[in-house]
């Protein structure tokens, strides 16, 4: 990678270093931590191989597409992962009651909805794109709030805590299938234009043998099958959990009025 060299993103190290830290020292209880420890590091290390050299680089200075998966990453694939992987001591930590009551009015369905899609599909504009691409401190700090409300748009799914539950299966699932609407916008956008949205793309040598509009085009089939893709498996999980819970009361029921 000539046109490609390496350099670090401490702004990440310091990311990734940070919630290893919360992980292992929020608790001494082996146990706890033994429970959730496979979705919490499956959840950084995905963060981390997204987010920094190289692929962050290609994404930032050559390939919208490949910028396009690490956004997918950062908003449907390591938040659930993270907030799976949460123990409740992590949970403790941070449970301070100034920090509950602004989560208890975040993660509504309908606040968590338009917070996460106002910021997916704002931060596809092309002025806002072009300066992320060309400002790492705009960069980093776009792509912080990102993770952020992507966090808080799955906790109606997933919840957070006895205080902060999450909505019954049948919300969960018509919660995500609107999910998977909004971000047909943006993802139009790309897969269909016929010029290039994204001036700042335009400047950079072409390195890997693929023109501008083909770039975009291959990022907004990226943003909406890829996107539709994660959204409808989850959607998937839920039903299956949802009809076995359902199932097994059934059984129940059936065992004890047959006694």
């Amino acid at each position: 990678m000539q046109n490609l060299p390496w350099h670090p993103h401490y702004d990440v190290w310091a990311l990734i270093f940070s919630l290893v830290i919360f992980f292992e020292f929020s608790t001494k209880n082996k146990s706890i931590k033994g429970e959730k420890r496979k979705l919490w590091y499956s959840g950084i290390i995905i963060l981390w191989i997204f987010t920094d050299y190289p692929l962050h680089d290609i994404g930032e200075k050559y390939l919208f597409s490949v910028h396009s998966v690490e956004h997918l990453v950062l908003a449907l694939v390591s938040p659930p992962l993270l907030l799976l992987g949460m123990h409740k001591e992590m949970k403790k930590i941070i449970s301070i009651k100034p920090f509950i009551l602004i989560l208890k009015f975040t993660s509504k369905p309908v606040v968590a909805f338009f917070l996460f899609n106002f910021v997916m599909v704002g931060m596809h504009w092309s002025s806002v794109v072009n300066l992320m691409v060309t400002n790492t401190l705009f960069h980093f700090f776009i792509h912080s709030v990102m993770l952020l409300v992507s966090l808080n748009m799955w906790i109606p799914v997933i919840g957070f805590n006895e205080e902060v539950r999450p909505i019954n299966s049948a919300a969960r699932i018509g919660y995500l299938f609107l999910q998977s609407l909004l971000p047909t916008i943006p993802a139009s956008f790309l897969a269909f234009g016929t010029e290039p949205l994204y001036t700042a793309y335009l400047n950079n040598d072409n390195i890997f043998n693929i023109s501008v509009i083909n770039d975009q085009t291959l990022a907004g089939l990226i943003l909406k099958l890829g996107g539709g893709i994660i959204l409808w498996i989850s959607i998937l999980i839920i039903w299956m959990r949802w009809y076995q819970d359902e199932k097994t009361f059934d059984d129940v029921v059936r065992n004890n009025t047959s006694d």
